[in-house]
């Protein structure tokens, strides 16, 4: 349950003194997070005093309150958690990111953390149960409340990333062959109902979903109407073993603000809300992106040890791809140390390829995540880029071929090679930026996270071994 948002009080007239010598080191703002809240949370933590930093965080809302928690360093986190004790508001912890979430996790005992899944929505316990060991897990789902340990151990049987991991089992449903009477009726009486909803949803005697009904609708009905007869039609169900991502899609295609879940039975079993699919998005976008150069999204929060460890199998992958692409250059150090000049020029051919090749990548990666790149389109598209990659290659390789003939006007011959090379690897860039993308998705990879290293593989390797093999045709 969130909680409504408080006004912050000011900070104590004792630490204004000592916030005007603190300012220089203090955090930026974060959001709605003030930098004097910031400051005096530090000098608070700083001078032990305790009464003081409760104080303080009382007045701020769960998501400052999480970005706060995230903008301070371990240590300072550590204790701050140590000060609020069981004061710490539940509704904190979703709004966390996922490494600091586990980080403050460790920091407290078993009470505390039954304590806090109870108070939260199944969807949310189920966010902070996921990233726990099994057997800790284990442990606190069965000290939990009946109705929410069911709707926890329910959820957990889904794969993660799935419809039914996100899926929140707070929602209000009703038979659809009941009047706008016994609706209200059961809206007034029944205590069980969410503490915040705006759609009801309407199912047939075997649990499925046929319909749904919005509250405004509800109380502009007649009391002698069947609920069936003014539902907002027909609605599609999310099956629980569907992927996050197209979770996403379809709420951005069918422009959704809920939708319901079902099991392999079509029994409703949940609802998805809009605020979890804007995490979605979110989610997957910055996922994508860390992992085009090897990086994860908490890595901001990480220790030096688990952003070294983390990123060396990336780094090793890359050192492959170079490594490859120096033994093309190997093969032709004859010429190279005849005609010093190529050395120089041969970075610029891999250099622009690389740079075409990660433009078309971007695009296709994030086509592929929205499902705009589809069968029907593959083909335009692959057209489309390597026409690109043509035009700019033609573009680019007669203005490399001028700057050539102006810096080396004794080495003619040369302007052609590279002017041939850099046409050639930038076609070869744009193709490999769409086709190497593809293949990784047909075969289920991730193509955000393999496509970078065999793109630098290829452009790197092909551009040295075309502009080096042309001068070996030409110049010798």
């Amino acid at each position: 349950m969130k909680k409504s948002v408080k006004m912050r009080k000011p900070t104590p007239k004792k630490y204004k003194k000592r916030q005007q010598n603190f300012k220089k080191n203090a955090p930026q703002q974060v959001l709605g997070l003030g930098a004097k809240i910031v400051n005096s949370i530090l000098i608070g933590l700083r001078e032990d005093d305790k009464s003081h930093v409760r104080k303080i965080v009382e007045g701020l809302d769960e998501y400052d309150l999480a970005k706060l928690i995230e903008v301070l360093d371990v240590d300072e986190r550590k204790k701050l958690i140590e000060y609020l004790g069981d004061h710490i508001d539940p509704s904190v912890f979703p709004e966390l990111n996922d490494v600091v979430q586990e980080q403050v996790i460790e920091s407290l005992d078993e009470n505390q953390l039954v304590n806090i899944v109870n108070e939260l929505d199944s969807d949310d316990a189920v966010e902070i149960l996921e990233h726990m060991d099994d057997d800790e897990q284990k442990s606190i789902i069965n000290r939990l409340d009946p109705e929410l340990k069911y709707q926890v151990k329910s959820s957990l049987h889904y794969p993660e990333d799935s419809a039914g991991r996100i899926m929140s089992r707070e929602f209000v449903h009703m038979p659809e062959n009941w009047t706008v009477k016994e609706a209200k009726k059961f809206l007034l009486t029944d205590d069980n109902l969410p503490d915040e909803f705006y759609t009801i949803f309407l199912t047939d005697e075997k649990m499925h979903p046929t319909g749904e009904l919005t509250l405004d609708k509800l109380l502009r009905a007649k009391a002698g109407e069947s609920l069936s007869a003014i539902m907002d039609g027909e609605i599609v169900p999310i099956e629980a073993y569907t992927d996050q991502e197209e979770v996403a899609h379809m709420f951005r295609e069918y422009g959704w603000m809920s939708a319901v879940v079902v099991d392999n039975k079509g029994h409703l079993v949940g609802v998805i809300n809009i605020d979890d699919v804007v995490n979605i998005v979110h989610e997957e976008a910055s996922e994508d992106i860390m992992h085009l150069s090897g990086a994860e999204e908490g890595d901001v929060y990480k220790s030096v040890r688990d952003i070294f460890k983390s990123r060396i199998p990336w780094l090793i992958t890359n050192l492959a791809a170079t490594i490859m692409a120096s033994s093309v250059v190997r093969e032709f150090q004859d010429i190279i140390a005849q005609i010093s000049i190529l050395a120089v020029l041969m970075p610029i051919v891999a250099s622009m390829g690389g740079t075409t090749g990660n433009q078309t990548l971007a695009v296709v990666v994030r086509a592929l995540a929205t499902k705009e790149l589809t069968s029907r389109n593959t083909l335009k598209m692959i057209f489309k880029e390597f026409m690109v990659g043509f035009l700019n290659g033609t573009l680019f390789a007669a203005l490399i071929a001028l700057i050539t003939w102006l810096l080396f006007p004794d080495y003619q011959q040369m302007c052609l090679i590279i002017a041939i090379a850099m046409l050639c690897n930038l076609c070869i860039a744009s193709l490999a930026g769409i086709l190497i993308p593809l293949t990784l998705n047909k075969f289920k990879v991730d193509p955000a996270v393999s496509s970078g290293v065999f793109l630098i593989a290829l452009t790197d390797s092909g551009g040295y071994f075309i502009f080096l093999g042309l001068a070996s045709l030409i110049l010798l």
